[in-house]
């Protein structure tokens, strides 16, 4: 289930949107670690536009923190194996989740530095995975971060991508939006969105994150 909260306080404080799941309760955590298969992702997908921040043509920033996070509802065979993504040291982390119903829900993440050109190869990456881990009914989630602020508007004119939420504050934006071409996307209210971008603070000292098709993790 998608939730929208909006975190709301007075005196000139951050107001922050952020769209995340509502986790399973009473659940218990037995981490363990993944261990990878083969690194390299079989089959190519040729992507007309990177709508990632560091060839998004908007950010000076070389180089940006990625987190993947997979999620699985319901896992009901054995341990999942994925291919890592195409950057350095790559190495993935697994929680299994309990529930009271006895279903086994299990994440799934990894988080690395990239450049330009690994932005573009882990892009292609999560294109092709999303198809894959949602047909074994799993969902994938990009989290992508830079050190410097972002004009949002000016981005989302680029991709010529449409705001479906969005709120402000002293030193904040945050603005969901839908890229047709994008996939995948979530349903929020009668709406579809597949994109999350927050930006706070001005120029080389502020931060944004951008998030497909949604954030998860706090900013």
């Amino acid at each position: 289930m998608l939730t929208s909260t909006i975190q709301r306080s007075l005196g000139g404080k951050q107001k922050i949107i952020v769209i995340a799941l509502a986790f399973f309760m009473a659940i218990s955590f037995k981490p363990n670690f993944l261990m990878p298969a083969d690194s390299t992702t079989s089959g190519q997908q040729k992507v007309s536009a990177i709508p990632l921040l560091l060839n998004s043509q908007q950010v000076a920033s070389q180089k940006a923190t990625v987190r993947l996070i997979i999620w699985f509802d319901d896992l009901k065979g054995g341990l999942v194996k994925l291919p890592n993504p195409p950057l350095k040291n790559w190495k993935w982390e697994s929680k299994e989740l309990y529930a009271g119903n006895g279903k086994r829900a299990m994440t799934i993440s990894g988080e690395s530095i990239l450049n330009k050109n690994e932005e573009q190869q882990l892009y292609t990456w999560y294109t092709i995975m999303a198809r894959s881990i949602a047909k074994e009914g799993g969902r994938v989630y990009l989290d992508e971060r830079i050190p410097e602020s972002l004009d949002i508007s000016a981005y989302l004119s680029h991709l010529k991508a449409q705001p479906i939420e969005w709120a402000l504050s002293d030193n904040l934006v945050s603005i969901a939006a839908c890229e047709r071409q994008i996939n995948p996307s979530v349903k929020v209210g009668n709406d579809r969105i597949n994109l999350q971008l927050l930006s706070r603070g001005e120029s080389s000292t502020g931060q944004t994150v951008l998030a497909m098709p949604v954030l998860l993790e706090e900013f």
